[in-house]
């Protein structure tokens, strides 16, 4: 008895896959579907990663993380690399924050027991 949980996840995740399907529609009809905006779909990876992929208020905090930082980066570190730092930084950041803290900033670590 009780609540089957990997049909709740199969749910959940049917639905969230509509809702962004829907919102890519959206903004393709609103704003015309180039290929700039593949780069805009690939800034949200570094932002999952270091938000935790279970929350949203993560997602916002890594948002604004990793936007204040490809800023002060792109000021004081883009004279030193020669520039043009802002469209590699997020992902370095992301690879840092791994492997100090895996599971996100809001992420659940998970504990598996034997």
């Amino acid at each position: 008895m009780g609540i089957p949980l990997q049909h709740i996840w199969t749910i959940v995740w049917a639905v969230a896959g509509f809702v962004a399907l829907v919102a890519g529609v959206m903004w393709g009809v609103r704003n015309g579907v180039q290929y700039a905006l593949t780069f805009t779909a690939l800034k949200a990876l570094p932002v999952l990663i270091l938000g935790g992929f279970e929350s949203i208020a993560g997602a916002i905090i890594g948002g604004l993380i990793i936007g204040a930082s490809e800023k002060v980066a792109e000021v004081y570190l883009g004279p030193f690399v020669g520039g043009g730092i802002e469209s590699w930084f997020a992902y370095v950041v992301a690879l840092l924050f791994l492997l100090v803290r895996p599971e996100g900033l809001f992420g659940e670590k998970h504990i598996d027991r034997v």
